[in-house]
Parts: C-alpha cells; structure tokens; sequence
C-alpha cells in the first residue's frame, strides 16, 4: 500500500513539473506573441499593426495604396484603414465624434492648420516627444519652421507637406478655344477674361473650377496678408478686405459666370474633385492636387494638364501665394501608439514623394526639390515640365502667407465664414449684413475660445 502510494505521488509531482514547465515557456513568448506554435516548433508571433482614418476616396488612390505598401514592405508594419465615407472636411465630423467617444483607431492625417491646431489643442493627440527622445530624433532640425508649434510645448503633429497654391489648365480645353496657355505674371482680371474665352455653356464646359472650402471666401484678403484678428485679439472681418474678397469670389459664379454657382456647386454636389472630369479649363487649387494627375487608373482621361502661377491683384500690393501645412498626429487613445510612432514619421519623412506635393522639411537641398520635381514630370510624361513647376512654385516674384485664419476660436470662426457667406452667395443676404454677422459671431468665438 505504501509503494502504491509512493508511486502515485511520483506521478503527480511529475505532471505538476511538466505543468509548470509548460507555464513558464508560455510566459517566456515575447510580448505581443500568440499562444500557438507552428510546424517546426517555434512560436509564432503576432503581426505589427497600426491602424489608420482615411476618406472612402483616398483609401482608393494609387498614392495611398503605394505608399502603404512601400511603408509595410520597409518597416513590417501592417495597415489597417478605417476609412471614413465622404471626402474633404466631412469626414471629421466622424472622427470628431470617435476622439469624444474614446475610439482607438491610431493614427489621424490632419489636412489643414486649423485641424491640426483644435486636435492638438483639444487633448485629443499622443505627445510625440517620448518616442522622439528614445531615437534622439530631431524634429525641429527636419522639419524647421514647418513643425506645428503649441502652447505646452509638445509635439502632436509630424508635417507631411507645405503645399502651395497653383492654376491647373486643361490643354485641350484651351487648343480647341484657341487660347494661348497662361504663363508667368498675371492678374485675376486676365484670370477672367482667359475663362470667359474658355466658357462654352453648349459644351457644358466652365473655364473655371473652384470649391467650398473657407479660404476661397478670403482669399483675396490673405494675398494681401490681412490678418483675421486686430491687435487686441478681437475678429477683423470689418475690414474691407475681407468684404471684396467674398464679394469677388461670388461674381465669378454669378456676374461674370466663368464657373458653377455656389448654388450650382451644392445643389449638384459637386466634388472636389469635379476638375478631373475635364469639363474646366482651369482649376485654382493646392498643389497636393498634382497627385490627382499621375492617377490614370481612377482618373483616365484623353487631355493633357498645364500648370502657372496664382494670379494676382491689379494694383500689385497683393502678391502673395499662399499654402498649408498637413500633416499626421497620433490618437491619444491609440492601440498601437509605438507603430503608429513609425507611420507618422515615416509618412512626413516620405508623403512629398509620391504624392508631388511640396515637402514640408528643412533639411533638404535645392536639388533634392528638383530631383523632386523631375519625378513629378516623369510620372506625368512631360505633361509638366520641371521649368514649369518650379516657376509656378518656386522662382517667381511672390511673397507666401497662410491659407487660411488661425488663432483661438479659429474652427468655430471657419465654420462661422461658410455659414454666413453662403446665406450671401445664394442672395438671401446682403454682402454689409454678411460680413457684419461674422465679425459679430466670430468675436464671440473668439471670446468663449478665451482669445480676448
């Protein structure tokens, strides 16, 4: 009885021993590691992800689908899109909801400063600077003064691009109107009479395209460089500045008819994309819009495109482009905040290369902008030559301002412009009623933003 008992022990401590031999290999797998083992015996690890917004339109481009690819083909690193139905601007309208909601998806691309500034300011943004610190990466030294600047100090936000505005012009619209192209110096009255010439209604052609975001209410007003907030922080749409630019913005719809409406533009629900349809003779546009061209497969089409320089008002005082700074911030409630770390920097480091738009980073060399430009070119076959772009961008004789009003309340004060200048541009209200409801509005904004 006792050598029975004796042995049955033997048997359970050696199954306790082999459990707890299996307990520790198990707890010995590294971190992020299945619990399964494959056929040769070793343990199979799970995969790297990061997990990314995009609009339904973009998740569809060749640029994303390159860049993705070259990005997982380079790091390992897996992506996951969440893409967002819609395009533009609406689509954070979503997102806005997910970052209350505490929705993890990792990693948001901010198209504009005013995004960047209410997701950075608004705590919604994982603070770059502990990855930064752990690989001595040296963000003002890349990125200079495109790096976006907030008031704790942090870093929310890698900038991918600095782009600049341009005119983009269909080559056939203008041989069959025998227009000569646009090149060099011009005003926005020779603007006009170009598109006037180009305007076919039979054809149902426009010799202009322009869409509904906020700037083109202003855009008069920044080439000018006229601030959107006085000295004391207070809004200063009274100045007139601001009246003439969105009183020339609506007439060249509906005075001078060289483009849709802003009527035509909602009621048909126009796309920002509408130009690549090939219905316009010129799109005046950021130059992120250049990738639009390289892709024949979602945008096939049988003409050719031009691009110059922004015009520019007659009196010569306002001779000023203009631009923005984009670019990718992390969610503050990411899954996968390490990866997301790697997409972020990898895409600002990398985006100017496929998608022609100007970089934004300091530390690279006129001919790394030229080599820049040559493989712009070259993906368009020579439909743009590198002359040709680096007058309409770079060796001209204008200044550079922002695109758009920032400062506090500045979302608010965006929506508030689109807001009332529409009531303008549909004649429901007076252009002096217009501009007086939005210096009334956006000081209160201003003012519930803590900006007074």
């Amino acid at each position: 009885m006792a050598q029975k008992t004796k042995r049955h022990t033997s048997i359970l401590l050696l199954a306790f021993m082999l459990l707890m031999t299996a307990c520790g290999n198990a707890s010995e797998s590294p971190s992020g590691s299945e619990d399964t083992t494959s056929k040769d015996g070793n343990a199979a690890k799970k995969d790297r992800v990061v997990t990314v917004y995009e609009d339904a339109k973009r998740a569809e481009s060749e640029e994303i689908k390159k860049k993705n690819a070259d990005f997982t083909a380079e790091t390992g690193i897996k992506i996951e899109m969440n893409v967002v139905p819609g395009d533009g601007i609406e689509v954070y309208k979503k997102i806005d909801v997910d970052m209350i909601s505490g929705e993890k998806t990792d990693v948001i691309r901010l198209s504009n400063p005013i995004l960047i500034d209410k997701y950075g300011s608004n705590g919604w943004l994982y603070p770059l600077d502990e990855f930064m610190t752990k690989e001595s990466y040296d963000a003002a030294k890349v990125y200079g003064d495109y790096l976006p600047k907030f008031v704790d100090g942090k870093t929310y936000v890698f900038p991918d691009q600095a782009g600049k505005w341009a005119v983009y012009y269909n080559k056939k619209i203008f041989d069959e109107a025998g227009v000569p192209y646009p090149s060099g110096d011009w005003t926005w009255d020779e603007y006009i009479e170009t598109a006037k010439k180009l305007t076919n209604p039979e054809k149902g052609i426009y010799g202009s395209y322009m869409l509904d975001y906020d700037n083109y209410m202003y855009m008069l007003a920044r080439q000018y460089n006229v601030s959107g907030y006085k000295e004391d922080g207070t809004s200063n749409y009274d100045d007139p500045a601001f009246k003439n630019a969105l009183q020339f913005f609506g007439d060249l719809g509906t005075v001078h008819k060289i483009q849709p409406s802003w009527l035509e533009f909602k009621s048909k629900k126009l796309s920002w994309d509408g130009f690549m349809s090939g219905d316009y003779g010129m799109h005046f546009i950021g130059t992120w819009y250049t990738n639009q061209f390289k892709d024949k497969t979602t945008y096939p089409r049988d003409w050719e495109v031009g691009i110059t320089q922004i015009p520019v008002p007659a009196d010569g005082n306002g001779s000023n482009n203009f631009g923005i700074v984009a670019g990718y911030g992390i969610n503050k409630n990411a899954e996968h905040p390490e990866e997301a770390y790697t997409y972020v920097k990898w895409m600002a480091e990398n985006s100017y290369k496929y998608n022609g738009n100007l970089p934004a980073r300091s530390d690279l060399s006129d001919d790394d902008i030229k080599q820049l430009f040559q493989k712009t070119s070259d993906d368009l076959n020579g439909e743009i030559t590198v002359e040709e772009l680096d007058k309409a961008l770079v060796s001209n004789n204008l200044g550079f301002v922002d695109e758009k009003i920032t400062g506090p309340g500045s979302t608010e004060y965006s929506n508030i412009i689109l807001q009332e200048a529409e009531l303008y541009l549909v004649g429901q209200k007076s252009l002096e009623d217009t501009v007086k409801s939005i210096k009334t509005r956006a000081d209160q904004a201003i003012k519930d933003a803590g900006g007074e």
